[in-house]
């Protein structure tokens, strides 16, 4: 269905210290992709952002470790990543970086002068770890133990990744510094945290009469009762972050020389906060993280759009209004707690009125965030995928359990490979991706879709000159047919059911080759010739429409049945595409070819001895 309303679609902020592997592909890229390029199909006004997340304290050891300044390393990353998501068809609109100084470094410091002068922030002495060894405060990312919560081992410090629970890494049971493995100190430090205590605890609790506690409520009460809300997120945030254990507050700075500093801040911006302590610290990286989505937006708008205004049609809106945009997060569940209760209350508290943008502009120099009337969009939705294992264990680079990404890339076909990871998501509980599944995912499209194009075009090229043929009377097929299956395709990604819309997409061209079996052309060719050209015209209409519903999962593979079909351009969603005057009879086609090569299971079975062997050499 067609929005009147922009859509601005996001995913996680990959953490540049590494590669990443199919488990975050299938988690928060591949679905947003879906979802974007079928939007985009529809011809809605969508804009997809990302970049990776560069701040933080195992970017600085790992960098310090292999020798290399903070910034190299970081741009190393940065592009393996981009690189890795791009050969699998992954297509942002802008992929940037936080630590691209400007604007980032600017609206991460708005963002704090804002919630400080809302009294959102406040200076608190608190116990932190401290590494004797290292000689260094230990983030909360930088330690870990046992979680007081369930018990799962090597909980960080920040988060426990098995049940969620937001840790307050003092309380974690035999903490270890994840440097050296040596157990830290507890030492007083001050730090500036973000007071959650503000925090809607149930739907219709009186906001607290601070700028922007009444659109946060509002926000909250609209997403907790959202239809399409996954049951992860609200059981996640709505029974256990709210209700149960209650929002607290979180420290936003660290004492570090890799981030966003607060020594950008001219003396006497923060009161109580002398040069020498501003010269420690800088913003938390988990923190300014999020506002990446925005500062890659207005980067966006500089560099590519044209217009460096242009990004406030999809982050502002009128103060006490919803807005233009719809914003989804797509992202894993590890990263719900962020995305549905910190980032939304660091967006609305951001309101303020003329006094809070008098000192911020005094600050800074300017303001780029929203003026006194104006305030940033909330998140319509936050669909968060499950972990994504690797034949039943989680990925492990170190423990060599996992897929060599160059070694797969040469071997398979990357939207084959986008097809059998979007049918086994994890979007209500963990899955895996097991190599049966995968042979089993792949030659299932080659036999539905793949054949069926070999098939109807195969036989135009040999008995009707390799065009649409012409004249002729055939049982049609099911007029609703293709309009039903679209339909339904449609409703599920919309519904954030990305199985469930591959699997309606197999479903219209296993209907095409059930028609082709009905109507025998191999038969009827000698025996009615033009009944015969009429029903392989109705298979290769139907065939341009599967190019277009498949598109969104495998758009290079649609793209070359376009072609093979002797059309130009990109293939259109049905609905906005005629098949008649697309493909009308006499119409000259392309030269076939295969579409969907199928994988032996000669092959698979090398695959999983290859994994066997790779783990057993560590």
């Amino acid at each position: 269905m067609t929005r009147t309303k922009s859509l601005l679609v996001t995913s996680a902020l990959p953490y540049a210290n590494g590669p990443i592997h199919f488990g975050h592909l299938v988690g928060a890229y591949l679905p947003a992709d879906i979802f974007v390029r079928y939007h985009r199909m529809l011809g809605n006004d969508v804009l997809y952002i990302c970049g990776t997340d560069e701040h933080g304290v195992p970017i600085t050891v790992n960098a310090e470790r292999e020798g290399k300044p903070y910034q190299d390393y970081v741009d190393h990353w940065h592009k393996e990543i981009f690189g890795f998501l791009d050969t699998f068809g992954i297509k942002f609109d802008y992929f940037g970086q936080t630590s691209r100084r400007e604007p980032h470094y600017q609206l991460s410091l708005e963002f704090f002068l804002r919630l400080l002068h809302n009294g959102r922030i406040q200076p608190r002495e608190v116990q932190q770890h401290y590494c004797v060894k290292c000689d260094r405060f230990l983030s909360d990312r930088y330690v870990e133990g046992t979680c007081y919560s369930c018990g799962a081992l090597r909980a960080r410090g920040d988060e426990c990744r098995k049940c969620t629970t937001l840790i307050e890494a003092t309380r974690l049971i035999d903490p270890v510094c994840v440097v050296c493995r040596s157990t830290p100190e507890i030492r007083s430090v001050s730090q500036w945290e973000l007071l959650l205590e503000g925090y809607p605890k149930r739907r219709g609790d009186l906001p607290d009469g601070l700028p922007g506690s009444r659109a946060l409520q509002e926000w909250f009460d609209r997403f907790a009762t959202r239809e399409n809300l996954k049951p992860n997120v609200y059981s996640t945030v709505v029974t256990k972050l709210v209700e149960q254990e209650k929002p607290r507050a979180r420290p936003i700075t660290r004492n570090m020389r890799w981030g966003v500093p607060l020594a950008a801040l001219p003396e006497g911006a923060v009161p109580g906060l002398t040069r020498a302590e501003a010269e420690e610290k800088v913003l938390y990286v988990w923190f300014d993280a999020p506002i990446g989505y925005i500062s890659a937006t207005a980067l966006w708008a500089r560099e590519k759009a044209g217009d460096p205004e242009r990004w406030r049609r999809y982050w502002i809106r009128p103060k006490g209004e919803e807005g233009s945009t719809r914003l989804i997060h797509f992202l894993g569940k590890d990263n719900i707690p962020f995305h549905c209760i910190i980032f939304p209350a660091m967006l609305a508290w951001q309101e303020t009125g003329r006094e809070g943008i008098e000192a911020v502009r005094a600050a800074l120099g300017s303001v780029l965030g929203p003026g006194e009337n104006e305030a940033f969009v909330l998140p319509e939705n936050v669909p968060a995928n499950e972990f994504y294992n690797l034949e039943g264990r989680k990925f492990s680079t170190s423990d060599g359990w996992y897929i060599d990404p160059a070694d797969f890339r040469a071997r398979y076909d990357m939207d084959t490979a986008r097809f059998a990871l979007c049918r086994t998501m994890p979007e209500t509980g963990d899955s895996d991706f097991t190599w049966r599944e995968f042979q089993a995912r792949t030659n299932e499209l080659a036999d539905a879709f793949g054949n069926l194009a070999a098939r109807v075009l195969k036989f135009a090229e040999r008995y009707f000159e390799n065009k649409v043929p012409q004249g002729g009377a055939a049982p049609a097929l099911d007029p609703e047919l293709i309009r039903r299956q679209a339909a339904a395709v449609g409703e599920a990604i919309e519904g954030y059911s990305f199985r469930a819309a591959a699997e309606r997409f197999i479903e219209l061209a296993r209907a095409g080759n059930k028609y082709f079996d009905e109507q025998q052309p191999w038969k009827t060719r000698t025996s009615d010739p033009a009944g015969c050209g009429a029903a392989i015209r109705e298979c290769i209409r139907l065939l341009a429409a599967l190019a277009g519903v498949g598109a969104p999962f495998i758009p290079r593979t649609a793209a070359r049945l376009w072609r093979m079909l002797g059309l130009e351009g990109e293939p259109l969603w049905p609905g906005r595409q005629d098949a008649a005057l697309l493909l009308p009879e006499g119409h000259a086609l392309g030269k076939p070819e295969v579409l969907v090569p199928k994988i032996s299971d000669d092959l698979v079975a090398l695959e999983v001895g290859k994994l066997r062997d790779r783990e057993g050499n560590r």
